[in-house]
């Protein structure tokens, strides 16, 4: 029984991640930047952003204020970045439980449509 025990415990952690609710956003200006405030309860910040329309210059996600990703290659519509940030790996590494800001800042070289799809916290580093 113990080993059944062990097991189940064990899948369920693989599929137990951090799910918070998140609304995208659709930033429509260059040199846009927006916050989101997060509690941290997992060890990873899952990112999806797509450009729809027009050419990026440069995007950037800060944790805390400090530059944990940024692409400062021009792509053009439609693409998208999608990948996490490990915040135990941060500058700021914020604590189980402590708050902090994640902020998104997107720069166009032309076209303005811009779209954060989700920020979402994992202990994984797949969704």
């Amino acid at each position: 029984m113990n080993t059944l025990a062990n097991n189940i415990a064990f899948l369920y952690s693989l599929v137990s991640g951090v799910n918070q609710p998140f609304t995208g956003e659709l930033m429509t200006g260059s040199g846009t930047s927006r916050p989101w405030s997060f509690r941290r309860q997992g060890r990873y910040l899952h990112y999806k952003c797509q450009i729809l329309v027009g050419t990026s210059d440069e995007i950037e996600i800060r944790v805390d204020g400090t530059a944990e990703y940024s692409d400062a290659t021009n792509r053009g519509a439609p693409y998208t970045w999608s990948g996490y940030i490990d915040l135990q790996a941060t500058t700021s590494a914020p604590d189980i439980g402590e708050w902090y800001e994640a902020t998104v800042t997107f720069d166009f070289t032309s076209g303005n449509d811009f779209r954060v799809v989700y920020l979402i916290e994992s202990d994984s580093t797949s969704l």
